[in-house]
């Protein structure tokens, strides 16, 4: 048995990658996720692209980690989109993950539609959801988003 001193300690975050990708896919999402609060989602979002835009930085992942888990509404979603890899809207009702198994074809992930990213800083992800949806602006460098 390790002494509890020698024992390593758990990464603090397995899966930075996963924790951008998701900040940067909820940028879109925030005012609909807090209609009751835009000041809030407002000023998610702008602490979202300040950290994004310095993204490179080893402890980045865990700030943004921080902001998103210092809401409840912004902590489940960012929950949902690391244990399935999409936004939680494109979860089927009844949608069960790992940690919670169901019977056999008990709810799925639905395929996203095409995905789109800011061409100036890639700080904005979205994906759109029916054909006859207008394509948003990046919130940062308002342009419109390209399909990748």
């Amino acid at each position: 048995m390790v002494p509890l001193d020698d024992a390593s300690p758990p990464p603090d975050d397995p899966i930075p990658a996963g924790i951008l990708d998701a900040a940067r896919a909820i940028r879109p999402c925030l005012a609909e996720l807090l209609p009751f609060a835009p000041e809030s989602a407002a000023r998610i979002d702008d602490e979202l692209a300040r950290l994004l835009a310095r993204s490179t930085e080893p402890d980045t992942a865990d700030r943004v980690r921080g902001v998103l888990e210092g809401n409840p509404v912004t902590e489940v979603w960012l929950s949902q989109f690391l244990e399935f890899g999409v936004p939680p809207d494109f979860l089927a009702p009844g949608t069960r993950g790992t940690t919670s198994p169901g019977p056999a074809g008990d709810g799925e992930t639905v395929r996203p539609g095409p995905k789109f990213v800011c061409p100036v800083g890639g700080d904005v992800v979205w994906w759109r959801r029916h054909v006859g949806q207008d394509v948003p602006r990046c919130a940062t460098h308002g342009v419109i988003l390209v399909k990748v």
